[in-house]
């Protein structure tokens, strides 16, 4: 009877000591989530650097009507640069044109090169008959396209003003977000920020 009272005992305080370390655990998740930078768009060290003149190209939409990219406009133009083959290219075809009802005096314009008919496929499923859909390879080229989900964002004056790899949602705010930060990509913000408080962090 005594065991049984020890053991009940000892269960007890392992009980308990079990539940402290959980609450620590948890305690320090926070803390390290409360450190963790936002995942902001990746930009590559190609093309036309940021707070630059975007590069101007005129290229078919595909109904063969010419668009100008890259000039000044009394609209804003968001470059989504993707691929029918490309899964997560398609997986943000829904939040681009939620975007792009959201964000005042925006234009979508998406950009992609190859077959045609792979292109009328997609548009169909992705309803995008009426989105401006331009299948050049002269765009990609002169952006320096060289992976995909890609995404460009020029103001008004035609002034490349953020750029990057797009995987998710996140990403694409973040070309947003720098802008009004008046930084080229989050990354960069947060270094500064970081730089300027005194603490380092790795490149």
């Amino acid at each position: 009877m005594q065991a049984l009272i020890v053991s009940n005992i000892l269960l007890w305080l392992l009980l308990i000591a079990s539940s402290l370390v959980l609450l620590g655990l948890i305690r320090q998740i926070g803390v390290l989530h409360s450190r963790i930078a936002p995942a902001g768009a990746l930009m590559l060290d190609k093309g036309v650097e940021v707070g630059k003149s975007a590069p101007q190209v005129t290229a078919p939409d595909r109904f063969g009507r010419p668009i100008n990219i890259g000039y000044a406009s009394e609209r804003s133009t968001l470059l989504f640069f993707l691929s029918p083959s490309c899964p997560i290219c398609k997986s943000l075809i829904p939040a681009i044109k939620a975007m792009s009802r959201s964000v005042k005096d925006l234009d979508v314009i998406y950009v992609s090169d190859g077959d045609a008919l792979e292109h009328d496929k997609l548009i169909s499923q992705a309803g995008l008959e009426k989105s401006t859909y331009v299948v050049s390879p002269d765009v990609g080229m002169t952006y320096q396209i060289g992976k995909l989900p890609y995404a460009v964002l020029i103001d008004q004056a035609g002034t490349l003003k953020a750029k990057g790899l797009v995987n998710s949602r996140e990403h694409l705010d973040s070309l947003f977000e720098t802008e009004l930060l008046g930084s080229s990509t989050l990354q960069d913000y947060i270094k500064a920020q970081a730089e300027s408080s005194g603490i380092h962090t790795p490149s």
